[in-house]
């Protein structure tokens, strides 16, 4: 009995002893900026109750924030920021979405002791404890977990300074997602267990499965990249079509845009993924529906132009590339405003976006109608067109009668004779007898002596 009681006694000294060097546990996604969890083990055993949280970030980050979940919806947000009084204040809020949390009345929050601006106001501290924060509207977490889901973001720049718990906070620079397990983080006092303890090191304690490289630029660019594709040159390039008449000039048009279309989709597919939004908005939906049905739009015009060719007139399969690509522009042109919404875009942007639209669907109805217009009405009057019978009189006085030349006269068998007889009668003239007159006797040089060869000198 004595041994069992020894015993007994060893193995809960054991016990104890072990929970009473249990620490936090605790994630840093980045240098400097650090997370610690605590459970007391009445809250474990309950699934209920207290549980400890700490925050600790430079001064130079206007506000830093984590919370329990899987993403930004339906989870439940610790905000801490400067209060300008030399202390921090901590809010706790309800994740909605792709926009900026509101302050949640229901949480119960208390700062405690440790809190507050540190190392010559550089460093923000908060010490937080949380009386019902296993379960939340929205979501819930098991205070026993070894693999609880825990989301985190961050902003630099200028503080908050604000004792506000509602007060209003820039989005995000990056942000980072991980799990904690919550068994190592268990502690045996329901008490504050950041008091003279020591301070922890940069060392991840948690196992991350995030990554918080900056979405925005990725947003920034899907946002520009489609608004140009579905308000500029898609309409532009459906209006070069019946105003110039060359299709190859519109199919090279419509194939650009075409690519830069899915380059635009494939940095909103990666950034909402970044931002853990996936296909929960109706943006995204809405999105991938129109991109995906974009894509039969080039064979429809392929067979399109073939029937044009072939029959030279349109056909059913003409109307409905021209309906149907319509109908996906102005689908296109809704989603953007949809996507400036889902990103919280200031006025600005959204008056800008909702004009470049205006004028450019204006432009692209006047081409159109003008067009089917102009068309429409060369083709009434080619078919109206009825040309007069050609007849044999219609000729007449149209070309000139051929009238053949005069036969000419031959010439006098006296002036033939009279011109012979002077003929006879003039002169033959003899080289080298220039000047002698008629009646003196030419002397003709008899070219037909030949020469005496003269004998070669003797030397």
């Amino acid at each position: 009995m004595i041994v069992s009681y020894l015993t007994s006694a060893a193995l809960s000294a054991i016990f104890y002893s072990s929970l009473s060097s249990a620490e936090p546990v605790q994630y840093c996604p980045v240098e400097d900026i650090c997370y610690q969890v605590a459970v007391p083990t009445s809250s474990a055993d309950s699934n209920g109750g207290n549980i400890y949280l700490q925050l600790r970030a430079p001064t130079s980050y206007s506000w830093v924030a984590f919370g329990t979940g899987t993403a930004m919806a339906d989870s439940n947000i610790f905000v801490m920021y400067s209060s300008g009084t030399g202390n921090v204040t901590v809010s706790a809020r309800a994740g909605t979405g792709h926009t900026m949390p509101r302050h949640n009345a229901m949480i119960q929050l208390e700062l405690l002791g440790g809190s507050g601006l540190t190392n010559n106001d550089e460093t923000m501290i908060a010490n937080v404890r949380c009386g019902n924060c296993g379960s939340w509207p929205g979501g819930s977490v098991s205070l026993s977990s070894d693999a609880a889901s825990w989301i985190a973001a961050w902003k630099e720049g200028d503080a908050v300074d604000s004792t506000d718990t509602d007060a209003t906070i820039q989005y995000h620079d990056a942000h980072d997602a991980w799990t904690f397990d919550l068994t190592q983080g268990t502690v045996t006092d329901d008490t504050n267990p950041f008091l003279g303890v020591r301070q922890f090191d940069n060392n991840n304690r948690g196992v991350g499965r995030g990554s918080f490289a900056d979405p925005r630029t990725l947003i920034l660019g899907h946002g520009i990249i489609m608004a140009v594709v579905m308000v500029l040159l898609y309409p532009l390039g459906s209006s070069l079509m019946p105003l110039f008449g060359k299709w190859i000039l519109h199919a090279s048009w419509q194939f650009l845009a075409f690519l830069l279309m899915w380059a635009g989709f494939g940095l909103g597919i990666v950034a909402s993924q970044r931002i853990r939004l996936d296909f929960n908005s109706t943006h995204t939906l809405l999105g991938t529906v129109v991109v995906c049905l974009m894509a039969v739009q080039p064979v429809l015009g392929w067979v399109h132009h073939r029937y044009f060719v072939k029959n030279q007139r349109r056909g059913l399969v003409s109307h409905a590339h021209i309906w149907y690509g319509r109908a996906l522009l102005i689908m296109g042109a809704v989603n953007g405003g949809l996507g400036l919404q889902l990103a919280d875009a200031s006025q600005t942007f959204v008056v800008a976006y909702s004009v470049v639209a205006g004028v450019m669907f204006a432009i692209y109805i006047a081409a159109a109608v003008f067009a089917d217009f102009v068309q429409e009405l060369y083709l009434k009057e080619l078919k109206a067109y009825k040309p007069t019978p050609i007849k044999d009189s219609d000729a007449a006085g149209q070309v000139q009668t051929f009238t053949a030349p005069k036969t000419p006269k031959s010439p006098e068998e006296a002036d033939l004779a009279s011109s012979l007889k002077e003929y006879e009668s003039m002169a033959v003239e003899v080289e080298g007898n220039e000047g002698i007159s008629a009646s003196t006797p030419a002397v003709v040089e008899d070219w037909l002596v030949e020469e005496e060869d003269e004998e070669p000198a003797h030397h």
